[in-house]
């Protein structure tokens, strides 16, 4: 008996659910393949998570490496990647279909699209001083050059997310030039504000979207995905909005989940994760792919992790008139320590941000309680204060009265609630082994996000106190993938026209985050096998 064809309001070959590197990457491989693809984006502008983001992308083996004189090979990133993730990875086999497909992704997203990218000079592998094997001096973060939203895409610049309200990551400047110390001058910074010149995670999905364009693959904004349509098992359809209207879009040959995690979503993280986090990502991100493929039946991993990093929150950061976290700032630098409400220090400030957060999900059982709740206190002296802007709190201008100081550390502990001899003792601890340039609690002497810098003296009073909180970059756990980005059943097998790629699917890594650009490079390399798999596909009767 022939079965009822479905009643739908549109047909494609291939949907995306998400807008971000993930997303797009897989739009542009599945239309490249020949497929008519639909992109389906909750938000009202396109970009997601990647479009804030500092738009690195971490390709081992990249063609790029040998203009900067850094080899590199299979064996290498491999070795380094599997030395971080210590077997947390939910699929072995995984890693090395990530390392053998990501220099190939990249160069074909450059060679189809306008997409540029160059090494970030003088950036090295995340844990180049933890004595990693196969870690790089340079070479294997890329960011995107500059794109010029204004020229390229007239249309979309208002459409296109760009950089939120993040003091410690730059809105026109790329990140070498940050590092560097030579930032471009205020003429040239002026002139990529008046014509739309947008560097980082903006660039790269203003690249992508042109990509998309010039293969007139259709874009809906504000059009969130609700529910899969699964015929005898297999992903067939989204039921979708779009305005206040419900619609049924049919997929041909397979549907693409990418977007985003669950780290907005307090209830998803607390059962997951087990402690709150304070997420810095876009607040779209509650867990809707995750949703999706569980109504799918699929295999879940990895559903403990995220993608680390310190929080702050200023109160004169508003988004929709509430503050919201920010990147951590100055955690590590000299001048700095942090202590628990206990009065304790309990990590190496200086620790890569993927891994600092992560102390706060220690167990005491003796307390039988979080050894280290949030928040934690960064304390910092005036030198410090002087020395770089800390959120809004700019060197040379009065502390805001909304942070702690005080002339001593114990009038300091006073005001922020912590046991005044605990804490006294903790700097003079720091300090006495600081003033010798040495850190034998923690060695932050030796071991740093990138390099290891000495520690000094927390002695120049004033002193300040900045609560600090476990916060994310995104969830990295969800329904299980092979190879192809296909996802996984229990038991084995498949979920037939269904994919999942970024942080709506288990990062490949398991815990680990290599380096800057970890994040992107495991979306987009995933996207992209997911949308070359999916347009391969025969049509299915719908």
């Amino acid at each position: 008996m022939a079965k009822a064809r479905e009643a739908w309001d549109r047909i494609a070959d291939v949907i995306v659910v998400g807008s971000g590197g993930a997303a797009l990457s897989a739009a542009l491989l599945a239309a490249d393949g020949g497929a008519d693809v639909l992109v389906l984006e909750k938000a009202d502008q396109i970009g997601g998570t990647t479009a804030v983001s500092g738009g690195v992308v971490w390709v081992p083996c990249n063609a790029h490496m040998a203009g900067i004189g850094v080899a590199d090979s299979r064996e290498d990133a491999l070795a380094y990647i599997r030395a971080l993730s210590k077997g947390s990875e939910p699929d072995a086999s995984l890693l090395e279909v990530f390392v053998d497909s990501a220099p190939e992704m990249i160069a074909h997203l450059e060679k189809a699209t306008p997409l540029r990218m160059v090494p970030t000079r003088g950036f090295s592998d995340y844990y180049s001083p933890y004595d990693v094997p196969g870690a790089k001096p340079e070479g294997r973060s890329l960011e995107p050059v500059p794109f010029p939203v204004g020229a390229e895409l007239p249309g979309w610049r208002d459409r296109l997310a760009g950089r939120i309200t993040m003091p410690t990551l730059g809105a026109y400047t790329t990140l070498e030039e940050d590092l560097s110390g030579h930032p471009p001058d205020p003429a040239e910074i002026a002139r990529r504000q008046s014509l739309d010149i947008r560097p980082r995670g903006a660039a790269l999905i203003g690249a992508l979207m042109k990509g998309l364009l010039e293969r007139g693959v259709d874009t809906w904004t504000g059009a969130p995905a609700r529910e899969l349509v699964i015929r005898d098992g297999a992903v067939i359809g989204v039921r979708c909005e779009r305005g206040s209207e419900p619609l049924r879009i049919g997929a041909r040959r397979g549907v693409v989940l990418a977007c985003g995690g669950f780290e907005w979503d307090r209830d998803l993280v607390r059962a997951h994760i087990g402690y709150d986090l304070y997420p810095v990502s876009p607040p779209n991100n509650v867990g809707d792919g995750l949703r999706l493929a569980m109504q799918a039946g699929a295999q879940l991993a990895n559903m403990g992790s995220y993608w680390g990093t310190g929080a702050m929150i200023d109160p004169t950061l508003l988004r929709d008139g509430v503050p919201y976290p920010q990147f951590d700032a100055a955690r590590g630098a000299p001048g700095t320590l942090i202590v628990n409400r206990y009065g304790h220090r309990f990590v190496n400030e200086a620790v890569p941000y993927n891994d600092f957060p992560r102390t706060f999900g220690t167990f005491d059982p003796l307390r039988v309680a979080f050894a280290n709740p949030s928040p934690a206190w960064q304390i910092f002296d005036h030198r410090l204060k002087e020395s770089m802007p800390i959120l809004s709190m700019q060197p040379g201008a009065p502390a805001p009265a909304w942070v702690p100081q005080a002339p001593g550390i114990r009038e300091l502990a006073t005001r922020i609630g912590i046991d005044p001899d605990a804490l006294e003792d903790s700097v003079r601890r720091f300090n006495e082994h600081a003033a010798r340039g040495e850190d034998p609690d923690f060695r932050r002497h030796e071991i740093g996000l990138q390099r290891a810098v000495a520690p000094r003296p927390v002695d120049a009073p004033p002193f300040y106190a900045l609560p600090i909180y476990p916060g994310t970059l995104g969830t990295n756990g969800g329904p299980r993938i092979d190879a192809d980005a296909r996802v996984t059943r229990p038991g084995g097998g498949v979920v037939p026209g269904l994919y999942a790629a970024g942080n709506s699917a288990a990062n490949a890594f398991g815990w680990a985050y290599p380096s800057g650009g970890g994040t992107l490079a495991n979306a987009m390399t995933f996207g992209y096998r997911a949308g070359r798999h999916a347009a391969a596909q025969p049509d299915r009767e719908l």
